[in-house]
């Protein structure tokens, strides 16, 4: 396989598998957090393996950089890409993990201020905010890479930044 086709392999990964998996995860809080549910008891440990584990899927693909020509400054800068993705998704499934240890102690019964609370929650949606902007990004330059590659004819074969984020409407 050449190094091309492993990086696109490595992107599908991450779209698919922590990407996709961390939107079920994210789902199920939304859910959980509507007022209808505000007497149902809420799983936040499991909510917080699922999220951590989005986050190892993510933290373990790799890149074949050792294998990039070093004239091939499109896939130096969609690995780039990728790996920074990868970062900010790491620190928003921490944000995340964050609000549902917080969200635990507080059914437990522990103190949680207004303030700190606000604070995660703002923290969180900086973090999406960063995500979604950093994969529309991703996704462009992914688009053309495919297209360059040969892997994709018209732009079939790969998700789009609104099939991944859940497009602009959705905070």
């Amino acid at each position: 396989m050449d190094y091309r086709q492993k990086i696109i392999e490595r992107i599908d990964k991450f779209y698919v598998e922590a990407i996709e998996e961390f939107r079920e995860a994210e789902a199920k809080i939304i859910s959980d957090s509507r007022f209808r549910r505000i007497f149902q008891k809420k799983d936040y440990s499991g909510n917080i393996k699922m999220l951590k584990y989005c986050k190892n899927i993510a933290s373990g693909i790799t890149f074949p950089e050792n294998e990039i020509p070093q004239e091939d400054g499109e896939s130096r800068d969609i690995v780039k890409k990728c790996r920074d993705c990868i970062r900010i998704f790491g620190k928003l499934c921490d944000s995340y993990v964050s609000m549902q240890v917080a969200l635990d102690k507080k059914a437990r019964g522990e103190n949680l201020s207004y303030k700190e609370y606000k604070k995660i929650y703002n923290q969180t949606k900086e973090d999406h905010d960063s995500l979604n902007s950093a994969i529309k990004d991703l996704d462009i330059l992914y688009a053309d890479y495919m297209d360059y590659s040969g892997s994709s004819s018209g732009g079939d074969g790969y998700m789009t930044y609104d099939m991944i984020a859940g497009g602009k409407g959705r905070k």
